[in-house]
């Protein structure tokens, strides 16, 4: 019962995340007049030297908290009433929220990014890792919900995000790989479909008629 209400408490978290992320990104284009969200990915808006880092900072900053009790909450639920597929995909969806949140707060990028510096190069392994968890975690979710017999249909949504995820992912690697002059479009793609994702799946269990919990899981 103790883990069943802090599932309740920790779940809503992921909604109101995605909110602060989206009041940062926002926010971020319109305090920067010379910020090209075409051309500029979402990092520029916290780079070392940006005009408004320090502020838009805190916004990540709670979307990271956020994401990671998020992230704790849906393991709980995952292990006390769904599959192992699900546990699973929560646990690396947490372990991608703590590299991200560490690492782009420990290694911030140099808004030169073009200069190769170590700290901007650390800074793209950090984000490989974060995509490539971001991929994994999304497919195991959409597979562990299509496992249950009551969740098909959301499953079916989480999958069809997850190829988004997957497609955008690659998209934006051949963009940047041929000199694509689009990376805020093509960063943008990826990081607003996890958001949509986060957020569904947080509006989902917080609110959907949750019969199904405390069934027996299903493998």
């Amino acid at each position: 019962m103790k883990s069943n209400r802090l599932e309740k408490i920790f779940i809503p978290f992921g909604m109101l995340g995605v909110i602060s992320y989206l009041v940062h990104t926002t926010l971020g284009d319109y305090m920067w007049a010379d910020y090209n969200p075409v051309t500029m990915d979402i990092s520029s808006l916290t780079a070392k030297g940006a005009p408004n880092a320090g502020l838009l900072g805190i916004f990540t900053l709670i979307y990271g908290v956020f994401a990671v009790i998020f992230g704790v909450g849906m393991i709980l639920r995952a292990y006390r009433a769904y599959n192992k597929n699900l546990g699973i995909g929560y646990i690396v969806f947490l372990a991608m929220q703590v590299i991200s949140f560490i690492g782009y707060k420990l290694i911030p990028i140099v808004n030169d990014k073009y200069l190769m510096s170590l700290q901007n190069t650390m800074n793209i392994i950090v984000t490989g890792l974060v995509v490539g968890l971001t991929i994994i975690f999304a497919f195991l979710i959409a597979y562990g919900y299509l496992k249950q017999p009551k969740t098909k249909k959301f499953g079916k949504i989480t999958m069809v995000l997850a190829a988004l995820i997957a497609v955008f992912g690659v998209f934006n690697l051949i963009a940047m790989s041929m000199g694509l002059n689009i990376l805020g479009v093509s960063e943008r793609l990826v990081i607003f479909s996890l958001m949509v994702l986060i957020f569904s799946i947080s509006n989902f269990e917080s609110f959907a008629n949750l019969e199904y919990i405390d069934i027996k899981k299903e493998n």
